[in-house]
């Protein structure tokens, strides 16, 4: 699962995430919130999530009603399917 995949299978794996994007090798979303309080709530379940997979963010950044999580496996020198399966449970959240 920790192996990087290639450009296409990226590509067919992004199709059926929406809003998610690839921004400098990394897949990543911005999400927002009615509050700043709410924001923070959600950065806190992408946390516990992470910790159940043991696979975290590469960024996880709380603004103003907004946040950013992004995935990139460094050992693998680029995107896994780890990365995508935890893209899928956060768009979940």
């Amino acid at each position: 699962m920790n192996q990087k995949l290639e450009d296409a299978e990226i590509k067919s794996r992004l199709e059926s995430l929406s809003g998610w994007a690839l921004e400098n090798g990394q897949l990543a979303k911005k999400f927002s919130f009615s509050s700043y309080g709410a924001g923070v709530a959600f950065a806190v379940q992408v946390a516990l999530v992470a910790e159940k997979m043991d696979h975290h963010p590469d960024s996880l950044e709380i603004a103003w009603k907004t946040v950013r999580v992004a995935y990139v496996t460094h050992s693998a020198g680029g995107l896994t399917a780890l990365d995508f399966e935890a893209a899928n449970r956060v768009a979940g959240l």
